[in-house]
């Protein structure tokens, strides 16, 4: 009876480690097939990755001209717009506060008798009355005179102003689009750096799987890291496109610098 047992017993542990083996030999065939689809994956994958690298390179490049070129265009701008009619205007404003400030003891004197005399009338004294109104009167053409030369010279000044104000209307009037396009720029290049930080963490995790001969999880990772860079070509594509109307509107205003 003993020996009966034994021999079926060894029969049984017999039949569980052929079953083992061939599990493990379907895992580890399984495993293989895993790792060269892998290879495939980054093989097949790795012209349009190294194609859409110099992609990258060269946009960032485009890019970093054109809005060097927009910078020194509109600081070019803004230096005429400064410039236009500043001799003229300098020069009204300076002869405006010279007539302002000559003749501002008189006006300031002229003013003073005038409140005296006020007070005077309502109190009533006539002598003092009479007195500052002859000083008052005294000085009436002299007044006069400044403040008609005071008039002549401030409205010279803000007749100049008004005409060079609409010399340069069409231009700054071209330069309105500019804030609201570098407005999207500096939001889109907030997403291009998150975007970028996510893409470097998935290079750097498919660095590590490769010196570790995960050939899956390098598939894995440079999927996600050609992801994110098709993300990045499209953000930048954007922000060319949004530089290039920049580039447009400082061509309008300067077509129409005076």
């Amino acid at each position: 009876m003993f020996i009966h047992n034994s021999s079926y017993l060894k029969r049984f542990v017999q039949l569980i480690l052929v079953v083992a083996l061939f599990n493990i030999n379907l895992t580890l065939a399984s495993a293989g097939t895993d790792w060269d689809s892998a290879l495939d994956d980054i093989n097949g994958l790795h012209g349009n990755y190294t194609s859409l690298q110099v992609a990258l390179k060269s946009d960032s490049s485009k890019i970093q001209m054109l809005r060097k070129q927009n910078n020194e265009t509109l600081k070019s701008i803004h230096s005429v717009i400064e410039s236009t009619d500043k001799a003229l205007l300098s020069r009204l404003s300076s002869e405006a506060t010279s007539a302002q400030k000559k003749h501002a003891p008189l006006l300031e004197q002229y003013s003073t008798l005038s409140k005296q005399s006020t007070a005077a009338k309502k109190a009533k004294d006539l002598k003092t009355v009479t007195l500052l109104d002859l000083k008052r009167n005294k000085l009436k053409a002299a007044v006069a005179l400044a403040r008609a030369e005071i008039k002549t010279k401030t409205t010279a000044l803000a007749a100049a102003r008004k005409q060079t104000a609409a010399k340069l209307k069409p231009v700054k009037d071209a330069l309105v689009p500019i804030a609201a396009l570098k407005k999207q720029i500096t939001a889109e290049s907030k997403n291009l750096t998150a975007t970028q930080k996510v893409r470097a963490e998935a290079d750097k995790q498919y660095k590590a799987a490769v010196k570790q001969g995960d050939a899956v999880r390098a598939a894995t990772e440079l999927k996600s890291s050609y992801e994110q860079m098709k993300r990045i070509h499209s953000m930048q594509q954007n922000i060319y496109s949004w530089e290039q109307k920049i580039s447009l509107a400082l061509r309008a205003a300067e077509s129409k610098l005076p």
